[in-house]
C-alpha cells in the first residue's frame, strides 16, 4: 500500500493509469490565449491546420467542462514549434506564427486517467461512482516543472450526458468521503466520457 493523499490538496493533472492506448500530435495555435502543460486535459479544437513539421493536422484546446464529443484525452508531453521538448506553452507564444508548438496527447476513448478530486463545497462518495463530472483549473500549473493542476470538480458529479469524464472507481491507496463534506481530495480513475475519436459521435 502507498500514501493516502485523500486529505492533501496536491492537484497533479490527469495522468494515464494503466498503459497508454493511443497517442498523437495535435497542434496548439499560435498565441492560443491559454496556457498549456502536461497533464491538461484535451478537447478537439475543430479546425485543421497545415503545419511545418506534420503536415496538416487537427488543433488542441484545453478543456474543462464537456460539450459532447469533444473530448480527446490528456497531454502526454509538450513541443515547441521546431519540435524540441518544452515544459509548457505560454498562453503568449508565438512560435512560427502558425503553431505555438504542439502536444502529444493520449487520446484512446478508453483509456483511463488518475485525477484528484477538488472537494470544494462538496466530496464524492461511494454512490457517485459511475456517474459523470467536469473538470476543473481553480489551480495555475506550474510553470516550473510544466504539470498541470487540473482537478475534477466535485460539485459537478451527476448523470448529466455532457460532463467531461466518467467516475470508474478510486485509487486504492485513497479514503473516499463518507459523508461528503468539503475539503476531500481523493484520487480517481475516470474516462473520457463523449469522446471525440469514439465511433458515432458528432465530428469537429
Amino acid at each position: 500500500m502507498g500514501i493516502d493523499l485523500a486529505s492533501t490538496d496536491a492537484p497533479f493533472g490527469f495522468i494515464p493509469y494503466g498503459n497508454v492506448l493511443s497517442a498523437n500530435i495535435y497542434a496548439i495555435v499560435t498565441v492560443y490565449g491559454t496556457a498549456v502543460y502536461t497533464g491538461d486535459a484535451a478537447e478537439i479544437g475543430g479546425t485543421a491546420i497545415t503545419t511545418k513539421l506534420y503536415g496538416t493536422i487537427q488543433n488542441m484546446q484545453v478543456e474543462e467542462t464537456g460539450a459532447a464529443g469533444s473530448m480527446l484525452g490528456a497531454v502526454l508531453a509538450l513541443f515547441d514549434s521546431t519540435g524540441m521538448p518544452a515544459s509548457y506553452i505560454a498562453s503568449s507564444t508565438t512560435g512560427d506564427s502558425t503553431v505555438a508548438g504542439y502536444a502529444l496527447v493520449a487520446d484512446h476513448p478508453l483509456q483511463k486517467y488518475l485525477v484528484a478530486e477538488n472537494g470544494v463545497t462538496s466530496s464524492i462518495v461511494v454512490a457517485n461512482i459511475g456517474l459523470n463530472v467536469d473538470g476543473v483549473s481553480t489551480h495555475a500549473g506550474d510553470t516550473n516543472t510544466g504539470r498541470s493542476k487540473m482537478e475534477i470538480d466535485s460539485n459537478t458529479v451527476a448523470d448529466t450526458a455532457t460532463l467531461a469524464w466518467k467516475l470508474l472507481g478510486v485509487h486504492p491507496d485513497d479514503t473516499i468521503s463518507a459523508a461528503g463534506t468539503a475539503g476531500n481530495h481523493c484520487r480517481f480513475i475516470v474516462m473520457p466520457n463523449s469522446a471525440h475519436i469514439a465511433p458515432n459521435v458528432v465530428g469537429a
